[in-house]
């Protein structure tokens, strides 16, 4: 399902980023150039980050989930974004407390009924290091979707 989701023209691999709001601006226009989002969707997602925020600590590594409203969403969509140096995020579980993040899932979703179906998902997947390290070394938005489809990169 996650296929059906993640968009090549929205894998953004190695960006330069200070802080995530630089990040949540860059890529809000990026997303609203390419049709993905309406205007709103930065407001609605620095808000809604501040408040409820989705940076995740897995021991091994560390990953955020920022997502939009569906009110500001015209195409459903998956981008997947790393960092050259990492950012704090607000760790998922105590908005006190900041963690270093360079692997976002940024969701775009506008059916209330698959987004938490999709969070699972990018939850689940996200929970194995061996993928993670897989995506941390794609070079090209190619590979990255062949790490997505299941496909082994380099063999």
């Amino acid at each position: 399902m996650l296929t059906d989701y993640v968009k090549k023209d929205l894998i953004f691999l190695n960006l330069i980023v200070s802080d995530r709001i630089e990040l949540f601006k860059e890529l809000s226009a990026l997303f609203l150039e390419k049709g993905y989002v309406n205007e709103g969707f930065y407001d609605f997602i620095v808000e809604r980050e501040e408040n409820y925020p989705t940076g995740l600590d897995l021991e091994t590594h560390t990953v955020a989930i920022p997502h939009g409203d569906s009110a500001f969403v015209k195409q459903p969509f998956i981008s997947i974004v790393t960092l050259k140096e990492p950012i704090k995020m607000k760790k998922m579980e105590n908005a006190d407390e900041e963690i270093k993040v360079d692997l976002f899932f940024f969701l775009g979703l506008n059916d209330g009924t698959q987004h938490l179906q999709i969070l699972k998902q990018v939850i689940g997947v996200i929970q194995h290091e061996e993928f993670v390290k897989k995506i941390k070394g794609v070079k090209t938005s190619e590979e990255m979707m062949d790490v997505i489809n299941g496909v082994t990169v380099g063999n």
